[in-house]
């Protein structure tokens, strides 16, 4: 499959990624530790070229889960990727837990995947392929990686 357009406004680029030396190094601070590994193990899919790790007292940290309180109102998100663009700057994945709360498993992994993808450097996709890139979680959700975004991730990282 080919990869698609992302949508309007939007780029992939790894320079938006978490990515540090062919590798996220990542750390846990978030009650969704089930949604956390379903997401890291989505993403490590046979043939996929960047390594997701734990972080260790030897490596630099890239990426953080994390949650917080971010409301109920409609506008709120249910999780995001949040990049800090400083040197040796820590990025994030933040779910939020006033929109999680009560949710299916499915959903909480679709959320999970989706904010990894973002770390990963991928951007939203439209309507007019089947992904888990689209904008707002599928129903039923979509849990990993699709065909498409696994020729989006392929086209970046090859």
């Amino acid at each position: 499959m080919a990869p698609a357009p992302c949508i309007s406004g939007e780029r992939e680029r790894r320079g938006e990624s978490s990515v540090d030396d062919g590798e996220i190094r990542w750390t846990d601070k978030t009650r969704y530790d089930g949604s956390r590994k379903h997401a890291l193990k989505a993403w490590q899919y046979s043939g996929a070229k960047i390594k997701l790790r734990p972080d260790s007292a030897s490596t630099v940290n890239d990426l953080e889960f994390r949650d917080y309180k971010g409301g109920t109102a409609d506008r709120a998100a249910v999780a995001q990727y949040v990049r800090d663009s400083g040197t040796a700057a820590t990025d994030y994945i933040r779910f939020n837990r006033d929109k999680m709360s009560g949710r299916s498993r499915a959903f909480m992994n679709s959320a999970a995947a989706h904010e990894l993808g973002h770390a990963l450097g991928l951007c939203h996709k439209g309507s007019r392929v089947l992904s888990l890139m689209w904008t707002d979680i599928a129903s039923p959700p979509i849990t990993s990686p699709q065909a498409v975004d696994k020729a989006n991730y392929s086209n970046l990282w090859r």
